[in-house]
């Protein structure tokens, strides 16, 4: 890395500012690029980063002169989404805060009862009118936990989640070159419905993952500097925080912070311990247990069979092969009996990021997770 080292503050869990954003140029470039076509929808497991990287590409898509609408549709309802979409849009001028305004009296505090057929009409014509004044490029609009809000309603109405879905597919479609949309969300869109993939396919896909070790280490040599740790060599500290994090950002700020808190100089045979810490402390400063108990949420009735399917993965010593697993969970008497069905719960885990695969067989996605998966089920 070329870049000056600096000053970085902590952010433990949050969302980073985008001037520290780190190691994500590809990306950015591969979002910002998709624009003129649709847009794009940022898949990867949850802590990676899609939401800052989401306000650093905004940012950037704002500076070059772009229209841009950020919103979130971790929501209470629809109706609260779509009221925030709306007023977000009536700040691009008087004559649509005027829309809004009226729309909100109508259809979020007045007397009539919120419509949703009424509600996507009158947010159609506000697009359209956002659309027609926009000048410079699309307008672009960044919808963070999009597929919260669409499992929810899908979990109200069969259909309700794929149905948010294809508006926006439709609204990009109806809008082409005129309106994008940059999608992410902390599930991936399989957990909505078995058909809501099909309503992203027109847009491109931005893998958000671990960085660079490169980048991951120049993260971690700033944050440390930030966060005042007095290190023994801060280039061997750093190189041994981005190796121990496996490069993630997320757990990089985990491990400075860790190292902050011991008050007394730290060097890099130190780095590996507080990941040891970290994984076994009752007190789960990380929030590793949501890779366990968030199962039951992913998989229903079918989690305790899930859950011990990656018991075999989190305690074999190499990537293993459907068979090899068949045989051990009839050992081990599963309720998992049937070849077809052990292959769909692979590639289940696999979209979700607890598997891997390699050729033919998998492994843990992660090691850090593996361990730590270890560790909670004992």
């Amino acid at each position: 890395m070329s870049w000056p080292i600096r000053p970085m503050s902590l952010v433990v869990g949050g969302v980073v500012p985008p001037e520290n954003v780190v190691g994500r140029i590809r990306e950015q470039q591969e979002i910002l690029t998709s624009l003129p076509d649709g847009g794009a929808a940022l898949v990867g497991d949850r802590r990676h980063g899609k939401t800052s990287l989401s306000r650093l590409v905004a940012r950037t898509a704002r500076d070059s002169g772009l229209t841009v609408i950020s919103v979130s549709a971790e929501r209470q309802s629809y109706a609260e989404f779509i009221s925030a979409l709306a007023g977000e849009l009536g700040r691009l001028d008087t004559t649509l805060r005027q829309e809004v305004e009226r729309w909100r009296i109508a259809f979020g505090t007045g007397p009539v009862r919120f419509e949703r057929a009424r509600a996507e009409a009158a947010l159609d014509d506000l697009l359209q009118r956002a659309v027609s004044r926009t000048r410079v490029g699309p307008l672009v609009l960044f919808i963070d936990e999009v597929t919260v809000l669409a499992r929810n309603l899908e979990r109200e109405k069969v259909g309700g989640g794929d149905g948010f879905l294809h508006l926006l597919r439709r609204l990009r479609q109806d809008h082409a070159g005129r309106l994008a949309t940059v999608l992410s969300g902390s599930i991936g869109f399989h957990h909505v419905s078995g058909e809501a993939l099909s309503s992203v396919n027109d847009i491109r896909k931005v893998t958000v993952g671990p960085i660079r070790h490169d980048h991951a280490t120049y993260l971690a040599e700033c944050l440390l500097l930030g966060a005042r740790v007095e290190v023994s060599d801060r280039p061997q500290v750093g190189a041994a925080i981005a190796t121990a994090a496996e490069c993630g950002p997320y757990y990089i700020q985990h491990l400075v912070a860790a190292a902050a808190r011991l008050g007394e100089p730290v060097n890099a045979d130190r780095i590996p311990l507080l990941l040891d810490s970290a994984i076994t402390d009752p007190h789960d400063p990380w929030d590793l247990r949501h890779y366990r108990d968030r199962l039951r949420n992913y998989y229903g009735e079918d989690a305790p069979a899930i859950a011990g399917l990656l018991d075999i993965y989190a305690h074999a010593p190499e990537p293993l092969g459907v068979d090899a697993v068949l045989q051990l969970l009839h050992s081990e008497g599963s309720p998992v009996r049937e070849r077809d069905q052990l292959v769909s719960f692979i590639e289940r885990l696999e979209q979700d990021h607890y598997l891997r695969r390699r050729g033919d067989d998998d492994t843990f996605a992660s090691g850090l997770v593996q361990r730590a998966w270890r560790a909670l089920r004992r």
